[in-house]
C-alpha cells in the first residue's frame, strides 16, 4: 500500500488552508475567522512536515498575513518584539559562546567522570541535571540554552556521531527533561506562571508554591521516570571504554573563566528575579552583549557572520504571527465555545469530569502555544467549575496538565528552540511527546486525581 511522504502532506495542507483562505475572501469581513484557519492550516503543516526549510515557510506566513490584512501590520511582526524572540536570540548568542570556549567540552568531562562510558547513566545524569535547573532558572528557554551545548559536547566525549541516535537521544533527553518534568515547580515555566496569575486576577485563587509542587508531584514524577526509561535504549550498542578526550583539555582558560562568570551571574540573576522583577530577556540579553564583544575574546569578531544562526528566532517569531491572526480573528474562541458545548461533564465532578477537562486543554493548547494557552482557558475556568462541582483551583490544575501536555513539540516553544539549536530531526521530539502524552493520558490522569482525592484537594 503506498503511504504518503511528508511533501504529498505538505502539499494537502497547503491545498486545504489555500481553500480556507479563498472561501474566507468570499465573505469579505465575515470571513476572517477562514482566512486564519487558513494561514493556520498551511503553517502547522508546513512546518510539522519540512517539507520546505522553516526559513521559507516563516517568511510565507508573515507574507500571507499581511497580503490578506487579516490583523494589523504591527500584530504581523509582533513576535520580534516580544520577549520570547529576544531570549532566543540571546541564547544562540550564549551557546555559541559555550561551544566555541570549550566550557561545554569541559563540563562534559565531569559528567563522564560520573558516569562512566554509560549510556543509560548518561541520560539519568542529563535528566537529572535538566530537572535541577528547572528550581534554579525560572524560565525554560535559559536551561534549553545551557543544556543542548552541554548535552552535544557530552555525546562527543562519549565517542557518539553528532547526527547519530545516541548523541540525539542525550540531546533530546536533556531537552525535555528541562521543560516537562519541570512542571511540577511554580516558577520554573512560563504557562504556569501566567495560568496561577490569570486565576488569582479573574478568580482570587492563590496557589502557593508548596501547594502547588504537592498537587502536581506524582504526574512530574512519571513523566521524568518514563522520559528516563524510554530514552536509555535509546541506542543499544555498548558505548567504547576509551572516551573521546577525558581529562585533556588543561586548564581552564581566560575566556572560559569569563563565560564562566557571566553565565554564573546570568543565572543568579534569573533565580532571583523574584526580588528584582528583571525579565529573564533582559539578563540574557545583557549576559549576549557582554559575550558577543570581541574585546573579551569569547567569540570572534566575525561570530554574527560564521558563528550565529538567527534563523530559529525568525522561525519562533513566525509561530508567534499564526497564533496572533488565530487570536485576532476569534479563531480560538470560537473553536473553545463549540468544544465546551460538547464536552461529557458530570455534576459529581468525577474521574470523567477531569478527562473532559484535561482533553479540553490539551486541544486548546494546541490551537494556541503552551504560553499563549491560559489566555483562552482561564476565562472557562468558572463555568466548569459551576458545571462539574470541582473548585476553580482543581479546574486551574486540570488545566495546567492539559498544557503541560504536548502531544505535537510545535505547542511548546522551547521545544521549537531545541530542535533548531540541535538539529535533533522533529520526528524525535513528536515520538518522544506522543509517547509521554500516552502515558499521562492513561496513568497520569487518573494518578493525579486519585491522589487529590487522597490528600482531600477533590
Amino acid at each position: 500500500m503506498a503511504t504518503l511522504s511528508n511533501t504529498h502532506i505538505a502539499s494537502i495542507g497547503v491545498a486545504v488552508g489555500a481553500t480556507l483562505v479563498a472561501y474566507g475572501l468570499t465573505l469579505g469581513e465575515a470571513g476572517e475567522v477562514w482566512k486564519a484557519a487558513g494561514i493556520g492550516c498551511a503553517a502547522l503543516t508546513l512546518f510539522s512536515t519540512r517539507a520546505v526549510p522553516e526559513i521559507v515557510t516563516a517568511f510565507a506566513i508573515f507574507l500571507s498575513a499581511l497580503a490578506l490584512n487579516t490583523v494589523p501590520r504591527e500584530v504581523v511582526f509582533n513576535g520580534f518584539m516580544s520577549s520570547g524572540f529576544w531570549l532566543l536570540v540571546s541564547g544562540i548568542i550564549l551557546g555559541a559562546a559555550i561551544s566555541a570556549t570549550g566550557l561545554a567540552a569541559r563540563i562534559s568531562e565531569r559528567l563522564v567522570a560520573l558516569t562512566g562510558p554509560s549510556y543509560p547513566r548518561a541520560i539519568l545524569a542529563l535528566a537529572a541535571a535538566g530537572m535541577a535547573l528547572g528550581v534554579l532558572i525560572p524560565s525554560t528557554m535559559p536551561r534549553i540554552i545551557v543544556m543542548v551545548p552541554i548535552a552535544a559536547a557530552l555525546a562527543d566525549r562519549l565517542g557518539l556521531s553528532v547526527s547519530g541516535r545516541g548523541a540525539i537521544g542525550l540531546i533530546a533527553t536533556a531537552t525535555a527533561a528541562t521543560l516537562l518534568p519541570t512542571y511540577t515547580i511554580l516558577t520554573a515555566n512560563l504557562p504556569t506562571i501566567v495560568q496561577v496569575g490569570a486565576m488569582d486576577q479573574l478568580y482570587g485563587v492563590n496557589s502557593t508554591y508548596s501547594g502547588y509542587f504537592l498537587l502536581n508531584l506524582p504526574v512530574n514524577i512519571l513523566r521524568f521516570v518514563i522520559l528516563v526509561a524510554l530514552m536509555v535504549t535509546f541506542i543499544r550498542d555498548p558505548l567504547s571504554d576509551a572516551t573521546q578526550g577525558v581529562g585533556q583539555s588543561g586548564p581552564i582558560t581566560t575566556e572560559q573563566r569569563r563565560l564562566l562568570l557571566v553565565l554564573t551571574a546570568a543565572i543568579a540573576l534569573w533565580m532571583t528575579d523574584f526580588l528584582h522583577g528583571i525579565a529573564p530577556a533582559w539578563i540574557a540579553m545583557a549576559a549576549a552583549g557582554i559575550v558577543i564583544w570581541p574585546r573579551f575574546g569569547m567569540l570572534k569578531p566575525t561570530a554574527m557572520k560564521e558563528q550565529i544562526d538567527l534563523t530559529p528566532a525568525i522561525f519562533m517569531a513566525s509561530i508567534f504571527t499564526v497564533v496572533a491572526v488565530a487570536r485576532a480573528a476569534g479563531l480560538d474562541q470560537l473553536l473553545a465555545d463549540v468544544i465546551v458545548s460538547r464536552l461529557p461533564l458530570q455534576a459529581d465532578g468525577g474521574l470523567s469530569s477531569v478527562y473532559a477537562i484535561y482533553g479540553f486543554s490539551v486541544t486548546l493548547s494546541h490551537l494556541t502555544t503552551a504560553p499563549a494557552a491560559p489566555a483562552v482557558l482561564v476565562p472557562f475556568a468558572a463555568s466548569l467549575s459551576e458545571t462539574t462541582g470541582l473548585s476553580l483551583e482543581a479546574v486551574s490544575m486540570i488545566q495546567i496538565l492539559g498544557i503541560s501536555t504536548p502531544v505535537l513539540p510545535y505547542q511548546a516553544p522551547p521545544l521549537i528552540v531545541a530542535m533548531s539549536l540541535s538539529k535533533v530531526p522533529n520526528a524525535v521530539f513528536l515520538r518522544l511527546c506522543l509517547w509521554l502524552a500516552v502515558f499521562v493520558t492513561v496513568i497520569g490522569v487518573p494518578l493525579t486525581y486519585f491522589w487529590w482525592q487522597l490528600i482531600g484537594f477533590v
